[in-house]
């Protein structure tokens, strides 16, 4: 009897608890592993923790998560470029914190090429406008090339249209995140370079909310912000958890979750740098063919993450 009892007392607690949560919807474009801390959060019941219920919904197309963000049918999204433009132009759009502080791309080409340079008059798979299209512009950039007419670009928006259009000849390279970038492997092609190692603070997925949200339920953002923040900091010292996250939720095999993992694990970082933004913001500048309107430091707030991460060293 006193059995019973127990387990009915403990499930009105937790049915009490969840009637309390707070719903909590986030965005995000795909899934790929520089959003791995977000899930990781889920998995482990980091909201849940806050009092919060998480919803992670996937919207492909960054201009209609930047209206949803604006519309409150979101309360945060999971990137920091995409939504320059946007703020760019007067939407106060605010990144908190940061997730992966790397550019999670691999340049994968055909096996006749041997280094960047021999891109040169080579067809390459973009998203225009996308990062795909600035990261590879960014990386010819960083090899003295120019990326207006040593190249030609192709405009493929997607990772596995990409790879088929290699498989075909169509193109001869193109910027694939994983796990994308080890199914191209597997498929015969190569990685010739990660951005991670070559761009090594680069704002790359975060966490960001409107001023509107923040200064009308700080609390409800900060609660947000330690949920992501523990996510950061578990994927980093916890690689199983994170790797098992990928396979639940991704259906991901495990050599390419762990392929994957192996490729962020150093860019597992919360606080991001204004110099890792100001080179995001720079990516998005050349994608686009625009100047950035606006210095970095009007469209980041750190307060709360950095107060995030003095009470979590003191525990």
């Amino acid at each position: 009897m006193g059995w019973l009892y127990f387990l009915l007392i403990t499930w009105i607690i937790l049915a009490a608890a969840t009637a309390q949560a707070e719903p909590v919807r986030g965005a995000y474009p795909s899934a790929n592993v520089q959003f791995l801390p977000a899930f990781v959060a889920l998995e482990k019941g980091f909201y849940k923790r806050e009092g919060l219920d998480a919803e992670l919904i996937s919207v492909r197309n960054a201009v209609t998560a930047v209206q949803a963000l604006l519309g409150n049918q979101i309360h945060f999204i999971f990137s920091v470029g995409p939504q320059m433009p946007s703020i760019w132009e007067g939407a106060e759009i605010i990144l908190l914190a940061q997730m992966i502080g790397r550019p999670t791309f691999s340049m994968v080409v055909t096996q006749d090429i041997q280094k960047v340079t021999d891109l040169k008059g080579k067809k390459i798979g973009v998203s225009f406008g996308g990062s795909t299209f600035a990261g590879t512009k960014a990386l010819l950039e960083l090899y003295k090339m120019n990326p207006e007419k040593d190249v030609q670009y192709v405009s493929i928006p997607g990772s596995q249209p990409k790879i088929a259009a290699m498989q075909q000849g169509i193109i001869q390279a193109a910027l694939l995140a994983p796990p994308s970038d080890y199914v191209a492997i597997k498929a015969g092609f190569k990685r010739l370079v990660n951005l991670a190692d070559l761009f090594k603070d680069t704002s790359f997925s975060g966490l960001a909310a409107t001023g509107k949200t923040i200064r009308e339920n700080p609390q409800f953002v900060k609660r947000m912000v330690r949920a992501i923040v523990r996510g950061v900091i578990h994927s980093r010292d916890y690689p199983e958890d994170a790797i098992q996250t990928m396979i639940k939720h991704w259906h991901m095999e495990r050599d390419v979750s762990v392929d994957a993992y192996n490729l962020v694990k150093e860019a597992l970082i919360p606080v991001p740098t204004e110099k890792g933004v100001e080179l995001m913001a720079h990516w998005q500048s050349v994608a686009l063919n625009v100047q950035p309107k606006r210095p970095v430091r009007e469209y980041m707030d750190l307060r709360f993450v950095k107060e995030v991460m003095v009470e979590l060293e003191k525990k």
